[in-house]
């Protein structure tokens, strides 16, 4: 359940979108989560990534078990804040890729349920919960890549890391845009042309205001929608 104007939120609310119905497990999934302004809020926290920890996501599976989404190095950097009129929204790409543990998010087929919770600085606030399936893999390679835990790390933290090359250079020859995107970026490479999906992932791995400026996020800008371009930004825009 969202709060909106009459909420604890005074006037916010939260949204959260992923890429389809279902994904099979060979492929990276990116949400989209954005914070809405139904009234003019001023002093909104501007921190909605998993790195800095405002945002929360659970995933509850077939086992029931709930999971939180996780970043390997969460960072508690010093607060943002950002001024929203009413009709304004901010809007940030979030990998759900691993648990805080960097074991898969998403271990086996079946039913997820996912919910997103951000703390806005004036109360927390939570999107409804988005139902996602996700089916076998097209690929057992690429699924097997991503169960590898140094190639998960490898691919939030935008580089290769321990033994997860090999694993990474899998994902990199994905027909997925989201999937070959972030591999691409841990691998060094600069994605370009990837369109709004290879651009989203870029930019959940790379979020504004918590990675700083990069001219990695900078060039996969290229061919993206005017709606993608403001997570790229952390930017307020225009309500949909």
């Amino acid at each position: 359940m969202s709060d909106t104007a009459d909420g604890p939120a005074g006037g916010l609310e939260l949204r959260l979108r992923l890429p389809g119905e279902t994904v099979p497990l060979d492929q990276v999934v990116i949400a989209v989560v954005s914070l809405v302004a139904r009234v003019d809020v001023v002093d909104v926290n501007a921190r909605l990534n998993l790195i800095e920890g405002d945002l929360s996501v659970i995933v509850t599976g077939p086992d029931r078990v709930p999971v939180r989404c996780g970043w390997p190095w969460p960072v508690d950097s010093a607060p943002r804040s950002v001024a929203l009129s009413a009709g304004q929204m901010l809007i940030a790409a979030v990998p759900l890729v691993a648990s805080r543990a960097s074991a898969p998010l998403f271990a086996v087929p079946g039913a997820y349920v996912v919910d997103a919770a951000f703390d806005t600085g004036r109360g927390v606030i939570a999107a409804p919960a988005v139902r996602l399936v996700r089916t076998a893999p097209t690929d057992a390679a690429r699924a097997d890549a991503l169960r590898d835990r140094d190639a998960l790390q490898s691919l939030l933290a935008g580089g290769v890391l321990g033994d997860g090359r090999r694993a990474v250079e899998v994902l990199a020859a994905s027909d997925d845009p989201a999937t070959a995107a972030m591999a691409d970026i841990a691998l060094g490479r600069v994605v370009t042309d990837r369109g709004d999906a290879g651009a989203l992932a870029v930019a959940a791995v790379l979020p504004p205001g918590a990675t700083g400026a990069d001219d990695r996020r900078d060039a996969a800008r290229d061919g993206a929608s005017a709606e993608v371009l403001t997570a790229f930004d952390g930017t307020p825009s225009s309500a949909g």
